[in-house]
């Protein structure tokens, strides 16, 4: 955790491969797991590219 909650890191842009990024993405997008790797490998690990990818906003 940042020392000054007012600063926002780039970590919010970002996806990754780990197992709780993949579940939030599953829940959020409505996507099987292999669909949300798919998507992550496809895509890069830039979330809004990710979910571009997935036909979501």
């Amino acid at each position: 955790m940042a020392d000054n909650s007012n600063k926002q890191g780039r970590d919010r842009e970002l996806v990754s491969t780990q197992e709780h990024e993949v579940a939030y993405l599953m829940r959020t997008a409505k996507v099987t797991r292999q669909k949300a790797l798919k998507a992550i490998r496809e895509a890069g690990p830039n979330r809004k590219k990710v979910m571009e990818y997935l036909g979501k906003k």
